[in-house]
């Protein structure tokens, strides 16, 4: 192949000719090429330093959590302790915002407040997640969390909204057949059997070999039997 002839070849080479004119570019507007570089470069550097920062705030957080966990393991069922462990969990979310750890303080306060009766405290903690992390892990534990204690205070139609809306926006979450449970369940209360066995039969559908497809199948053959 002779010389020309190569030359022909990347000519017709897109790649080639590409490369070419990026390099003819370039050489043309070199200043504009240093401060497209400098912009790359602070870009990658504040990303790093984010990331860093990010890494630094979780394994904080964690720290936390973990020291309240200890509290709670420590003394159970000791009033003084749940004190300090519900103060370490706040700690925990109002310190360390946006993290990992911190999504999972909340689940645990509202679970904590939940179980030593301070209902009203659990429904605004599983609220606040809701709010504050729409797209967050433990999203539909927080539904289900909220939905409970509106059903412990009697607010049933709160329960079957909260459930309602979470069962939409989160059905693909590994947790949510026990969302539509409780839902079914509100709607029994509710006295709407017909909804109920409406839920309890996707149950049943979509849950057909685990727990709560077989107590789907159960309500609804207790309620198909009244």
């Amino acid at each position: 192949m002779t010389a020309e002839t190569k030359k022909e070849v990347i000519r017709r080479n897109p790649l080639a000719v590409w490369l070419a004119a990026a390099i003819h570019f370039l050489g043309g507007h070199r200043r504009a090429t240093i401060t497209v570089l400098a912009v790359l470069v602070a870009v990658s550097g504040a990303w790093g330093a984010y990331a860093w920062y990010q890494q630094r705030e979780e394994a904080g957080a964690r720290v936390v959590l973990a020291q309240a966990q200890g509290k709670l393991r420590e003394k159970a069922g000791d009033p003084g302790t749940r004190d300090e462990a519900i103060k370490l969990l706040g700690g925990v979310v109002s310190r360390f915002p946006g993290t990992v750890s911190a999504q999972e303080a909340l689940i645990r306060l509202g679970n904590l407040q939940f179980e030593i009766g301070k209902t009203d405290d659990a429904i605004a903690t599983f609220g606040r997640y809701l709010r504050e992390y729409p797209r967050g892990r433990f999203r539909v534990m927080a539904g289900i969390g909220k939905a409970y204690g509106e059903e412990a205070k009697g607010n049933l139609q709160e329960a079957a909204k909260t459930l309602g809306e979470m069962v939409d926006w989160g059905k693909d979450d590994p947790l949510i057949a026990e969302g539509y449970i409780a839902l079914g369940r509100v709607y029994e209360q509710l006295r709407k059997p017909e909804d109920a066995i409406r839920i309890y039969g996707q149950v049943a559908e979509r849950f057909a070999q685990t727990q709560w497809g077989q107590l789907a199948l159960q309500r609804m053959s207790a309620l198909k039997s009244k």
